[in-house]
């Protein structure tokens, strides 16, 4: 153990090559806002839930997208009556164009003309069926939409963790503007931030095991891997931030307590 150099971090003298203080952040952490405008039905978890990934987490209501579902779908009948009495009649206009022709092998049986007009009808028919085909396609496209959105009146969990603040109650307004519903955050596994000396980040490399303690575990020694790391100097306090990846499977440490880190000696 080197203890003949010391400085101060963090308004406290510490040994270099002994303990640095540090924070455990959740490994992931959102506030879930509702990406459609309606009222809050149901709030199914409070702050301390346990969610799965997937888990129902707030349920809206909006009468006006059910409304506005129900009108694109009779316009979807619609146009759909309306393709199958084109196709009908581009039926009915085919079979005439067939006799017509085989008529027309017949010298003076028919026109010209008529059958012209009759192949011409099949052609108009053809395109209205066309036109019809991409009205009704557009239709049920905008229905899909409207399903879609519909979908998003029920907010579930992006990830397993811990209900960490309820911001919203039954009849509240939600919307991506009207602000977080719930607040989540995982803890099964957390990051250990520590701002390492100038003098020392470059001797700790990747996946370097590091020992660590924390107030509300007295005698209790954890551990974590060296992550990640910023990679740049805080210009005030000459450290730069460094990860660990905490496993936390036992629910033993949570996010924003205050840890020491066991940087062990150069040469160790």
């Amino acid at each position: 153990m080197r203890n003949s150099l010391w400085l101060v971090f963090g308004g406290v003298l510490w040994a270099q090559g002994v303990k640095l203080p540090a924070e455990l952040q959740a490994w992931q952490k959102v506030a879930v806002t509702a990406r459609v405008t309606g009222v809050v039905e149901r709030v199914l978890v409070d702050r301390g839930s346990v969610v799965k990934e997937g888990d129902l987490l707030v349920e809206l209501s909006a009468p006006e997208m059910k409304a506005q579902l129900a009108e694109v779908e009779v316009r979807a009948l619609a146009v759909e009556a309306q393709k199958g009495e084109a196709e009908a009649r581009r039926a009915a206009a085919e079979s005439l164009a067939s006799r017509l022709k085989t008529a027309s092998a017949t010298a003076g049986a028919v026109s010209a003309n008529e059958l012209i007009q009759a192949e011409k009808q099949v052609a108009s028919l053809t395109a209205l069926l066309a036109g019809l085909e991409k009205n009704a396609a557009a239709v049920r496209a905008q229905a899909d939409v409207v399903r879609e959105m519909m979908g998003y009146l029920r907010i579930t969990a992006p990830f397993a963790g811990v209900i960490t603040e309820r911001m919203v109650s039954p009849g509240a307004l939600a919307g991506p503007a009207a602000g977080a519903l719930v607040e989540l955050q995982q803890v099964s596994r957390l990051r250990l931030v520590v701002a390492l000396p100038e003098s020392e980040w470059k001797g700790l490399v990747i996946g370097a095991r590091l020992s660590f303690t924390v107030p509300a575990w007295p005698g209790r020694t954890f551990a974590g891997v060296v992550a990640r790391r910023a990679r740049v100097l805080d210009a005030k306090t000459r450290t730069m931030p460094v990860e660990l990846d905490v496993a936390n499977g036992d629910g033993a440490l949570g996010p924003g307590m205050y840890a020491e880190v066991m940087l062990p000696a150069k040469g160790k």
